[in-house]
């Protein structure tokens, strides 16, 4: 029996609209990763081709709801509509990209050495190799990505295109978008003839869901592309399972930009702009966005053309009450520092409209405060006037960070700060900014610790390794072996072979 029906809130005045969603009770989660484990072993047993047939029936699906699905989520979320058009063209990009590349076989590692006599230091048996499901994925939907993050987002996808069945938990911020967008996902399983177990959802706000799903024996991994505190939270409970499972959680950053002298004498305007317009994108609500910006020379243009383009910023609603109440919780006691200089945006309070706010302070005064090298979700940053000098005690003294950013002057070369920064970032960006993470193979979304659980990235066509684990059968007989490993390579996927690679 459901129970605690809930609704939808829009973020713009904060008022509850639309149709009430059933909360579901333990019993029905229950049931759900039951369905889900059941579906397994006939999923996982798919062929490439019907894999690949699904990804891109899950992309037309999503692409037949788009107007319904911009409506709902712009209502839900308070987005702009051309924002979410992208988000859910870049969904439908990411499926077509594993499609593809599921077709290929190549993420299966098909590895054959074969029996050898003569082999040393000794005889070596029949040995073959292949990645294979890790098992049923719990998946979290993200508050500030109703598409990427969410439903069917790079969790989903990756870990449908690895051949796992899924139990996504939708966040409760856009529950009506999370339906439309399930039910797609489900048009494409009944129109392929599979299981519609396959691919299940769980709705509610009751904060005990997340543990009935993460502590579920048939749970075998979890992937959370998300916050800092639920990342944390999802790691603290594998680990106090009786056999912990991995969690792919990639928990948001800082996103340090480091500005030289030189770079500031010949665009410090043009930066200072860019860099406002990378800080507020999405109200400050990307895991990309720069929240520590240190510049290394003379700042006053830089800070005067951020100032300036304040003026031109309409209303920066945020997701929900939550995440607004914290936001203006820090924002507040922050600006209450002495020596900081805070310039806030005017902006009418109403809903979860917030005022995007810039602190301005030098570096001896950001060492004595921690709170600003906090993440603060929203449209805010910390913009510290330092010497270039100080930028190798910065560095080394950061945590680990999804992005950092490295902005030069015209033929500056700097080999040891990109050195230091890839010791604490898992993507480098140079003269630009880190918002807009392109879905790509050479795409690397993911950090040290705490900017990710795991050495792992959640976007792009890598990020499916997440849901692999490699398995050696070893003396095994075609009838006994995956398709991808039997003799005459039945699934017709390049392979290594005895140390050559080919189609044999």
């Amino acid at each position: 029996m459901s129970f605690n029906p809930f609704q939808a809130v829009n973020p713009v005045d904060g008022l509850a609209f639309g149709a009430e969603y059933p909360e579901q009770s333990r019993a029905e989660v229950t049931s759900t990763i039951t369905r889900a484990a059941g579906a397994q072993e006939s999923f996982a047993a798919l062929s490439l081709s019907a894999r690949a047939d699904l990804l891109e029936a899950i992309a037309a699906e999503v692409e037949k709801l788009r107007g319904e699905l911009v409506s709902v989520a712009h209502l839900e979320t308070g987005l702009p509509e051309a924002r979410i058009n992208g988000e859910i063209s870049r969904t439908i990009v990411q499926l077509q990209l594993f499609a593809a590349m599921v077709r290929t076989g190549v993420h299966l590692g098909a590895t054959i050495d074969l029996a050898d006599p003569d082999y040393k230091p000794a005889a070596r048996p029949d040995m073959r190799k292949v990645n294979l499901p890790i098992g049923v994925v719990a998946v979290f939907g993200a508050s500030n990505f109703p598409f990427a993050y969410s439903v069917i987002g790079g969790d989903s996808a990756s870990a449908l295109a690895a051949g796992c069945t899924i139990v996504v938990k939708a966040h409760p911020s856009h529950p009506g978008t999370s339906v439309l967008t399930y039910q797609a996902v489900q048009n494409a399983l009944q129109l392929q003839g599979l299981s519609p177990e396959i691919f299940t959802m769980v709705q509610g706000r009751n904060p005990e869901i997340t543990h009935w799903i993460a502590l579920a024996d048939e749970i075998a991994a979890i992937g959370f592309t998300g916050s800092a505190l639920v990342g944390q939270l999802l790691v603290d409970l594998s680990h106090s399972r009786s056999k912990p499972i991995p969690v792919f959680a990639e928990m948001g950053s800082l996103n340090p930009i480091f500005v030289t002298t030189a770079a500031l004498e010949e665009k410090a305007s043009e930066m200072g702009e860019s860099l406002f317009d990378s800080a507020n994108l999405g109200s400050g609500q990307f895991c990309t966005k720069p929240g520590l910006i240190f510049l290394g020379g003379d700042s006053d243009q830089f800070v005067s053309a951020m100032q300036n383009k304040m003026l031109t910023v309409g209303n920066q609603p945020l997701l929900n009450k939550g995440i607004s109440e914290r936001y203006n919780n820090a924002i507040s006691e922050l600006s209450k520092l002495p020596g900081v200089e805070t310039i806030v945006g005017n902006i009418p309070d109403h809903g979860f409209v917030v005022q995007p706010t810039i602190f301005i302070l030098d570096y001896q005064l950001y060492k004595a405060n921690p709170g600003f090298s906090h993440e603060h979700f929203g449209p805010t940053t910390v913009v510290v006037k330092c010497k270039e000098s100080d930028f190798a005690e910065i560095i080394a003294d950061s945590d680990g960070q999804l992005t950092a950013t490295l902005h030069l002057g015209s033929g500056e070369i700097r080999p040891e700060l990109v050195t230091a920064l890839s010791a604490i970032a898992g993507r480098l960006i140079l003269n630009g900014a880190p918002t807009g993470v392109s879905v790509s193979a050479a795409q690397n979304h993911g950090g040290p610790w705490p900017s990710s659980s795991t050495h792992t990235t959640s976007v792009g066509t890598d990020s499916i390794y997440r849901f692999l684990r490699p398995v050696t059968f070893q003396g095994f007989p075609d009838e006994l072996l995956p398709a991808a490993l039997a003799s005459g390579n039945p699934e017709k996927i390049e392979r290594l072979v005895n140390g050559v690679r080919g189609l044999k």
